[in-house]
């Protein structure tokens, strides 16, 4: 153990964390305050801002009286208010809520307008803003809870308001950086700001202080949030205003120091930015041709083969397995299949692909199949329902899947929108036809709710694998699979470039994990399938 705290070690603050009951939980949720405290302990993360459940799913007074208790049990929490508007009756006017934040030592304030019935309009958050902008109390909102449209009357009515959105989605880049341009009291975290490059987009772009460190725990990973900022290539300074500084800066306050994360060598090398001693193999990875910056009408910035390579380097992913993205969602794959073979013969050591084949534009899918598997050498298969809407059992596919099972391939198999039913109904269809085919069950990590569900298929058949790419980066997800279905089962990707790939990264290395686990899953898995594949 090291014990140390150097000076490269970063202080992480969360902006983003609940604590106690709420209105809904997984039973693996975990929710208990001392329990969240030692995630935070083991990510090596200073110190919260935190806001208690029950002050969003039943009533702000009701949470916010429960807070108090939870604070009290650690030092690195420091509470947050939920409030209303006072119209109704059932909460205090804004002089009366000040008084109040004063007297409890409360520094920041939340609102949620949607699951609160009420808009953010001037006649009734009016006051209350004005009060928190006077004061320079800052207000915090979920993405969920306001149009871009709402925010954007907010921002413009209370200029000085210092605002932080929260949990805004990697697809809304287009939505968020107009009104990052125009509204310079607007910050945001990445909690759910996934997008390939999105930190070191919008540090060029805005500078350091208003971006935000933020995990959305207990939901989401902490880990998975701080690998984005630990990765990140900008100036150790301004990481470290990003993992803490702007947010102890807002609050005046300045949390204990945290522990180098060092259960392990992988959480070790993780937390100092550091490309990992350990094999790591991306299973399920996408590419944007070279030239191009945009998938499906996304931004994929820097997502074509050069940067990804690079990128994958400083974090030590020494090989991947891609789907090019114009040939599943962008709709062509012919033109997907040989963006892939081009990246192969750039970086023949580090890139390794799916085949992808729309039978609706190819007329004889057994013979591309042999082209691409058996010529070419390829051996990854990728039906894909979102892009032909043709059921993954449908015979047009079965001189594929014949080949398949032939040569031992692997198949990755995306739900691509069909019911949970419908998707599992052909997972257990094809499984039981095609035994030598290592099928891979997409995004399987993605809830608590989908980890049980395909877990129960994964544990009948032998050859049906688990993979965890999502951005919902579930806290104790991946723990749970290993738990279910066996260590061997269970694999790393990224989805990248639609995702960055380094909250993925992140989410497997700071899982309570030993390290013998954490090798199988970031590499000796996939290994061992690319090794009893026959081409």
């Amino acid at each position: 153990m090291i014990g140390e705290i150097t000076v490269t070690q970063l202080q992480f603050f969360d902006s983003s964390v609940y604590l106690g009951k709420s209105a809904y939980k997984h039973r693996e949720q975990i929710w208990r305050t001392e329990r969240i405290v030692e995630e935070l302990d083991r990510a090596g993360i200073a110190g919260a801002l935190v806001y208690h459940g029950m002050a969003r799913s039943h009533s702000p007074r009701y949470g916010n009286g429960l807070l108090e208790r939870e604070l009290a049990k650690s030092p690195r929490l420091f509470g947050c208010w939920a409030a209303l508007p006072e119209h109704a009756g059932d909460f205090m006017d804004a002089e009366r809520l000040l008084e109040q934040l004063r007297q409890h030592d409360i520094r920041a304030v939340k609102m949620f307008p949607a699951s609160h019935q009420f808009d953010l309009d001037p006649r009734t958050i009016g006051s209350l803003c004005g009060l928190l902008e006077r004061e320079r109390i800052p207000l915090l909102l979920d993405a969920s809870e306001a149009s871009i449209a709402q925010l954007a009357l907010l921002l413009d009515r209370h200029r000085e308001l210092p605002v932080l959105l929260q949990g805004l989605g990697w697809s809304q880049e287009r939505r968020l950086l107009p009104l990052m341009d125009e509204f310079n009291n607007l910050c945001v975290d990445f909690s759910a700001l996934q997008s390939n490059r999105i930190i070191e987009t919008m540090y060029a772009r805005y500078g350091a202080e208003r971006l935000f460190f933020g995990s959305n725990m207990p939901r989401r990973s902490a880990g998975a949030a701080r690998a984005l900022i630990d990765y990140a290539d900008i100036p150790w300074e301004d990481k470290q205003r990003i993992a803490g500084g702007n947010l102890a800066a807002w609050l005046n306050v300045n949390p204990p120091e945290a522990r180098i994360p060092d259960q392990d060598t992988v959480s070790l090398e993780a937390s100092k930015g550091e490309s990992l001693s350990i094999e790591v193999y991306d299973s399920h990875t996408h590419l944007i041709e070279e030239g191009g910056a945009t998938g499906s009408g996304y931004p994929m910035l820097k997502g074509d083969i050069h940067e990804m390579v690079g990128l994958y380097g400083k974090m030590g992913i020494r090989k991947m397995s891609i789907a090019p993205w114009v040939g599943i969602n962008g709709g062509d794959s012919e033109a997907g299949n040989q963006v892939l073979e081009r990246a192969r013969e750039q970086y023949p050591q580090v890139v390794e692909g799916y085949v992808v084949i729309d039978p609706n534009y190819v007329e004889d899918v057994a013979a591309t199949a042999r082209i691409w598997h058996l010529e070419k050498g390829f051996r990854g298969i990728k039906p894909y329902f979102h892009l032909s809407h043709i059921p993954y059992t449908d015979p047009v596919y079965a001189p594929w899947w014949e080949l398949a099972n032939e040569r031992c391939l692997y198949a990755l198999i995306d739900p691509a929108g069909q019911s949970d039913q419908a998707y599992i109904d052909q997972i257990e269809r094809l499984a039981q036809l095609y035994p030598n085919v290592a099928i891979f069950m997409d995004h399987a990590a993605r809830s608590f709710e989908i980890a049980e569900l395909y877990a129960g298929v994964a544990k009948k058949y032998e050859h049906v694998y688990l993979q965890l790419t999502y951005t919902t980066v579930t806290q104790g997800s991946i723990e749970y699979l290993v738990r279910e279905v066996g260590v061997h089962k269970v694999f790393f990707g990224t989805d990248s470039p639609m995702r960055d790939p380094r909250p993925q990264f992140g989410w497997v290395a700071y899982a309570d994990l030993s390290l013998e686990e954490k090798k199988a899953v970031f590499g000796a898995n996939m290994k061992a399938i690319w090794n009893r594949c026959k081409l």
